[in-house]
């Protein structure tokens, strides 16, 4: 009697959590139907569960500079592609192919920098916010082309790319 009430409970916590997963890797908030790319250098890099998130400042032609949050994969997820959090740091140009959410829909993410690192220097400010964009490839300081996240079209990623999760 344990036995199946328990396997009954397992069950059912499968259950009851497989929506929040599955809504967590949503991309129903981006528009996913063009991909956008921005060139830029990083403000910051964050490790950060459950997204990595890099602040990039773009220079547009007009002069003026956009600040993007650029979402990414948790930092185990970087950590098996060999990325640490040395990998890419302020200062860096990099450029970034992914998707930007749609109208209507919030479209800029504000972190907290004070609790993340106790290095930062008195000057740095204690929040951040920047346009979301959810990253699918990142091409690396050294020019090497990054999968960055497999969500999504692919628009990004060219007609040889893999997507394990179809």
């Amino acid at each position: 009697m344990k036995t199946t009430t328990a396997a009954w409970l397992a069950g059912m916590l499968v259950i009851v959590t497989a929506g929040s997963l599955a809504a967590h890797h949503s991309l129903s908030q981006f528009d996913t139907t063009t991909a956008v790319t921005v060139k830029g250098t990083i403000v910051r890099f964050e490790l950060i569960n459950p997204h990595s998130i890099i602040f990039v400042d773009e220079k547009r032609a007009d002069g003026q500079i956009q600040r993007w949050a650029v979402d990414g994969p948790a930092s185990v997820q970087l950590s098996r592609l060999g990325i640490n959090k040395d990998a890419v740091k302020a200062g860096d140009v990099i450029e970034v192919c992914g998707y930007v959410t749609k109208e209507g829909v919030e479209s800029q993410r504000t972190i907290s920098t004070e609790p993340i690192s106790l290095s930062l220097k008195a000057t740095t400010p204690k929040t951040m916010t920047g346009k979301i964009m959810n990253a699918e490839m990142v091409v690396m300081p050294d020019g090497k082309k990054q999968t960055w996240s497999d969500y999504g079209q692919h628009l990004c990623l060219g007609p040889d790319f893999h997507d394990f999760h179809k």
